[in-house]
């Protein structure tokens, strides 16, 4: 290799070009990819619900508000690592048990301990000190930042994990507004993944807003641009039960939703969605599944375009309904994406709605049918995209 870079080097030389401008095109060109480039194939270590995850070379998100279950998650994620294949809704891509470093910079060194020993271990199935082979966790909550960062490449390189959880990554830059830092140290991660072969996956709060693509600082928003795909927990309301959505994704969509509740031992078991749940919408208000709720009174319905509305008989519990697939089938024409702002400008021009919040509904309604979905765009902006029957 390093004689064919001098002769390339030789050639462009003769071509008239600088030594320094014809070092830097060899060096360029060895970025460049074209058919024949190869390169590795994709791998996944893990899935859940049957679909990829947490893919090699890479970097996943796990997000949500305090106190959501976002430490359950990632113990779920390091259990189905280590030991046990299946671990409620996950289960691990290969048989051999993956090597994973717990990267803990909130916690207590108690807290660490106690979450390995009483949840991870249980949930993995396996010895103690035979899982300690497998799991590398580390305790830095009391060393600076820029320990942290230093002593997170120096883990890498040494234990060379399959699998790095940084639980928070917020903790590794000293202001999680400070562009160029923030910036920085997601290119250090993501250059950790390549280099070694892994994933990396970090750990952030969302912003108080509770919307789930809406992570804390300019930090967050490096992380949308660049992650792999991201999932958010949730507590839901009026309930002890928690759940894990995909709510980002690059390839490989999740559409189901895991709920779990925590047991008696303090581990967490599968459930389903609880009865009583009544979400809530970016802004932190309630909204709800009940249909009636985005009908209004009958009387106005005549403003609408009537291409998109079912007249219902009279046996019917509801006079009248949207079309929903023919509306967002209409509104998206012959894309295969969509802007956010753009579908509601077309579907609110098709179908007459005036309101905002009454459009927001209907979105919701047809989020919940599962007639679009949302999912990013490469450059790191929420759009929707049809659902494949």
């Amino acid at each position: 290799m390093k004689d064919e870079l001098n002769l390339v080097e030789e050639e462009l030389s003769q071509a008239g070009m600088s030594s320094e401008m014809s070092k830097k095109l060899v060096e360029l060109d060895q970025h460049r990819i074209t058919s024949d480039t190869a390169v590795p194939a994709e791998e996944f270590l893990m899935r859940m619900f049957g679909k990829p995850c947490f893919p090699r070379r890479d970097l996943t998100t796990i997000t949500g508000a305090e106190k959501c279950g976002k430490t359950n998650f990632t113990s779920m994620v390091m259990a189905g690592a280590i030991g046990s294949q299946e671990v409620l809704a996950l289960a691990r891509v290969g048989e051999q048990p993956l090597r994973v470093l717990w990267y803990d910079t909130e916690q207590s060194m108690a807290s660490t301990k106690q979450i390995m020993t009483d949840r991870i271990y249980p949930l993995a199935q396996g010895d103690g000190k035979v899982l300690d082979s497998q799991l590398f966790a580390l305790n830095v909550r009391s060393c600076t930042y820029q320990e942290r960062m230093d002593y997170l490449v120096t883990a890498v390189e040494s234990y060379q994990p399959d699998l790095v959880i940084v639980d928070n990554v917020c903790d590794l830059v000293a202001n999680i507004n400070e562009a160029e830092d923030c910036t920085r140290l997601i290119a250090q991660l993501m250059q950790l993944a390549t280099q070694y072969n892994c994933n990396v996956t970090v750990v952030i709060h969302l912003n108080r807003s509770g919307d789930k693509r809406n992570l804390r600082g300019w930090l967050g928003t490096e992380i949308m641009h660049k992650t792999f795909e991201g999932f958010c927990c949730e507590k839901m309301d009026r309930s002890d039960t928690l759940s894990v959505q995909q709510n980002m994704t690059r390839k490989y969509r999740i559409g189901e939703v895991m709920y779990y509740d925590i047991n008696e031992d303090g581990l967490p078991v599968l459930t389903s969605k609880p009865a009583n749940y009544q979400p809530r919408d970016s802004q932190g208000h309630y909204t709800t599944n009940k249909p009636e709720a985005y009908q209004i009174s009958t009387d106005k319905v005549a403003t609408f375009c009537q291409d998109y509305i079912i007249r219902n008989d009279a046996t019917s519990r509801l006079s009248w309904e949207w079309n929903l697939p023919k509306l967002f089938d209409d509104a998206m024409g012959n894309c295969a994406i969509v802007g956010l702002d753009e579908l509601k400008r077309r579907v609110m021009k098709l179908s007459g709605i005036k309101l905002s919040k009454y459009y927001d509904k209907v979105l919701h309604l047809a989020l919940e049918r599962r007639i679009v979905q949302t999912t990013m765009d490469r450059n790191g902006h929420v759009v929707v995209i049809p659902v494949t029957p």
